[in-house]
């Protein structure tokens, strides 16, 4: 393919690794991924996020370990989020540690984008002192992020901390709202049953 482009370019390269990427087509996918002699971030987090996006969790590790072996320096906010997402998805808790701890490692620890899904993940491997700890070391916080901890508590079956957490935030959204009405609604139907 890109023997018919003019000048093939890391740019144009990386248009057609999204294509690829978006139309679920993962092995030419890889096949670009591979001849490219340059990657950059971008490369990098499509070839992640079209693995993670239909499935294929063992190649989304792969190239997340290689990332980490050959281009270190590309690792960013989106790379690191989509692997939370992951993670979170797939429950594999030692893979979850490494990353929260890469993540401090490489100095994204205190960036609220990555604050849900640390939330999200701890959540749901039932660890929801170590989601409040993260959450309560976190210099600055978003909505987005409070509901996270919320639904945590929620799953976790600590109602009054939930509503403890809602009556003090300072902002709420309809998120905010529909998750403690639905949880309490559950919650309320569960212990009547």
């Amino acid at each position: 393919m890109f023997n018919h482009i003019p000048q093939s370019n890391l740019f144009s390269r990386n248009a057609i690794l999204s294509i690829y990427s978006k139309l679920g087509r993962l092995s030419q996918m890889q096949q670009i991924f591979d001849m490219m002699p340059f990657r950059d971030g971008a490369c990098w987090n499509l070839a992640i996020s079209g693995y993670a996006n239909y499935g294929s969790n063992t190649d989304v590790v792969g190239v997340y370990k290689l990332m980490l072996k050959d281009a270190a320096m590309n690792l960013n906010q989106i790379t690191f989020s989509t692997m939370l997402i992951l993670r979170s998805n797939c429950r594999w808790m030692d893979l979850g540690r490494q990353i929260h701890g890469q993540i401090l490692k490489f100095g994204f620890g205190s960036y609220v984008f990555l604050g849900s899904p640390f939330l999200d993940m701890y959540a749901k491997l039932g660890l929801i002192f170590d989601a409040k700890g993260y959450y309560d070391e976190m210099p600055e916080r978003n909505v987005v992020m409070c509901n996270t901890m919320i639904i945590g508590f929620m799953w976790c079956g600590m109602v009054e901390e939930s509503k403890h957490l809602f009556h003090g935030l300072k902002e709420r959204d309809s998120i905010s709202w529909t998750t403690m009405i639905s949880e309490l609604m559950q919650n309320g139907i569960e212990r009547g049953s």
